[in-house]
């Protein structure tokens, strides 16, 4: 399986061990038989993009990010959704479901494997409800890119839970006929 959810249960200890975390640099430690230079030299992983509780948290979706997604057409959505949380893992599969709008709102519901996903955008802002086996999360989404060009959405933004970020989602889709 290529997805790295872990169970519900995990994300409580998750958000505990965060909470401990501190705003400022910390020097590296060196474990046995390394020296102290050979620890601090490691780079970051490039596979982990997803924001750390430290990060600053990004500007809140809108108006703008609401209008943009307006243009899409209403019908069968069909591509690949991709939403990564911050210490838990992600969610990186094709995805297939249904664009509608009601007023200046717009939804875009189905699956990725056997995840269930709604993404909401409003004036009033955007939210993401993720519904997979054992693991459940609703996320603010933040500015970021939401591009339409037609019937197909490019979208790229940062997730947040309360004041803190939380993760992305990224979806390639084409809605409509």
């Amino acid at each position: 399986m290529r997805r790295a959810l872990l169970v519900s249960a995990v994300l409580p200890a998750v958000l505990l061990a965060a909470g401990g975390c501190s705003s400022g640099p910390s020097a590296p430690v060196a474990g046995p038989g390394s020296s102290p230079a050979a620890s601090a030299s490691s780079a970051p992983s490039p596979v982990d993009p997803v924001p750390t509780p430290t990060d600053p948290v990004a500007t809140p979706a809108g108006p703008a990010e609401a209008s943009a997604l307006a243009a899409l057409p209403t019908g069968p959505a069909t591509g690949t959704a991709v939403l990564a949380y911050a210490g838990v893992g992600e969610v990186r599969e094709p995805f297939t479901g249904t664009c509608t709008h009601d007023g200046g709102t717009t939804r875009i519901e189905g699956t990725a494997d056997t995840a269930r996903i709604t993404l909401t955008v409003a004036p009033a802002g955007a939210t993401v409800v993720l519904e997979d086996v054992g693991f459940a999360a609703t996320s603010t989404l933040a500015t970021g890119r939401y591009d339409v060009a037609g019937r197909h959405l490019s979208l790229a933004a940062p997730l947040t839970s309360g004041d803190q970020p939380s993760g992305s989602i990224e979806l390639e889709l084409d809605c409509g006929s």
